[in-house]
């Protein structure tokens, strides 16, 4: 179940509208935020926690509408363009990959003081 609502996201990306794949969205950014919270306890009936996550998803969501890639599938890819010409090739997977959660989202995370011990990492 997503952390947050379409409601929530709609207030967030006000005034754009939400986009007709939201409710997918939320699903797959709350399931970013689990794997950058995994292995930690908290509460998930604490209203504090609730909001802190609800907020996290919607910046979630609205950094992966910016990259235009909502599975990922893009996060290795390295391009490139001089005047007429483009390359596009796989980056190295040696730790410098795309976050697998937007920085301001972990930052809603880091900074309010209810998850102790997160960590975020890339990759």
């Amino acid at each position: 179940m997503p952390y947050a609502t379409v409601s929530d996201l709609e207030a967030w990306l006000a005034p754009e509208p939400a986009p007709e794949n939201a409710v997918r969205l939320l699903d797959v950014a709350s399931t970013a935020i689990d794997r950058a919270l995994y292995g930690l306890a908290y509460d998930r009936d604490d209203p504090d926690v609730q909001a802190t996550l609800a907020r996290a998803c919607v910046r979630q969501v609205h950094w992966m509408i910016a990259r235009d890639d909502e599975t990922g599938a893009q996060s290795d890819v390295a391009s490139m363009s001089t005047g007429q010409r483009s390359f596009a090739r796989f980056a190295p997977q040696d730790g410098g990959s795309t976050p697998k959660l937007a920085q301001s989202a972990a930052d809603v995370l880091k900074v309010s003081g209810l998850f102790h011990g997160f960590v975020w990492v890339e990759g």
